[in-house]
């Protein structure tokens, strides 16, 4: 019996031995399980976490239409209404008096950032319309952004422009200019008298004026517009491909022949004065009342001059007077002058001052 017992226990411990390794990797594999689950419920928190994010980041970035005028503008729904109509209105405001609204309702300004515009822009009807784009930050200011609107509708019509106007205009058709801001740098570029003409410019001779604006379609600019020792001195410093340098070496050296071929070949502005005081003679001709610059700009007949005076309705050359008038006054404000009444006592004062002198022991 005690033979038995002990084969029943040694039976039995070895059933345990094997069962135990059992048992622990039957707990493992829960444990390894119930970790999988975590994990996976992790991953499905965070899927949906991150599908709500995307659909929010889609939501905020999703183009909304925002008019004012003629402009329309496609820009991320998180801009909001209110600023989105302010950037419309501002952008509005810049190019008004500059182009023809006609032009501009052809046009759809579209945020870089703005998504799902294809869609919108069928929903809105406004897939016949061409598409330009824009910056507008996250969190735009109307003045800045709304002026990129504006810029992006002026390049854009600037193309559509003849070479003439090509050749002229500002980049952005000078639409942010204003006499507040731009116009005492352009007043002073006038009085630096860079060159010839425009030292004669701001001595008052009107056709000094036309040149040094590039008014006149001059065959030769190079050669009525500059002095050759101003080209050489525009040469002077500059580099030029290797079919140009031996002609800018003899300008450099006194070759007044040689400075004349190196202009035009195109390395040197035809246009002596800078785009600022070009921009205010655009600026000026914006100021009379009418809208005379957009019919200006659609005027593709004779030579830039010209096309700006028959906008204005006078002469080229009264149009060019009143220009410079207007800008170094500063928008024409006429000078101060004193009247009768306020010289009188400044008289009556000087003579008794005058009179209190000569009885004065030191005057006689």
């Amino acid at each position: 019996m005690c033979r038995s017992v002990g084969e029943a226990l040694v039976l039995a411990m070895c059933v345990l031995a094997v069962r135990a390794p059992a048992q622990g990797l039957r707990r493992e594999t829960v444990e390894a399980r119930a970790l999988l689950a975590r994990a996976e419920s992790l991953r499905d928190d965070l899927a949906r976490q991150d599908s709500a994010a995307n659909r929010r980041l889609y939501l905020d970035r999703r183009a909304r239409r925002f008019d004012a005028g003629p402009v329309t503008l496609l820009a991320p729904s998180a801009v909001g209404s209110a600023t989105g109509l302010r950037l419309a209105a501002s952008a509005e405001e810049y190019i008004r008096g500059v182009l023809p609204p006609e032009y501009v309702a052809s046009r759809v300004v579209i945020a870089y950032a703005a998504t799902a515009v294809d869609s919108v822009l069928q929903g809105e009807s406004l897939s016949g319309r061409t598409r330009l784009g824009a910056y507008v930050a996250p969190h735009p200011d109307s003045l800045t952004d709304g002026w990129s609107v504006a810029v992006a509708i002026a390049r854009d019509y600037r193309e559509s422009l003849e070479p003439t106007w090509r050749a002229w205009l500002p980049s952005d058709l000078g639409v942010a200019w204003t006499l507040r801001h731009d116009g005492p740098g352009a007043a002073r570029e006038l009085m630096r008298g860079d060159t010839y003409a425009g030292a004669q410019c701001l001595a008052g001779r009107v056709a000094a004026c036309r040149l040094w604006l590039g008014l006149d379609g001059d065959a030769n600019p190079y050669l009525v517009r500059y002095r050759p020792e101003e080209l050489r001195r525009l040469v002077h410093g500059r580099w030029f491909p290797d079919g140009a340098n031996e002609l800018a070496h003899q300008c450099t050296t006194g070759s007044d022949a040689a400075c004349q071929q190196v202009a035009s070949l195109g390395y040197l502005p035809p246009i002596p004065a800078g785009l600022a005081p070009r921009g205010s003679l655009l600026g000026y001709v914006r100021a009379l009342p009418g809208d005379r610059l957009v019919p200006a700009l659609a005027d593709h007949s004779g030579a830039v001059g010209d096309r700006l005076a028959r906008a204005a309705g006078v002469t080229e050359d009264s149009l060019v007077s009143a220009w410079r008038f207007w800008l170094l006054t500063g928008g024409g404000q006429r000078p101060v002058t004193a009247g009768a009444r306020d010289v009188l006592p400044v008289l009556v004062l000087s003579g008794l001052l005058l009179l209190a002198a000569t009885k004065s022991g030191r005057w006689r």
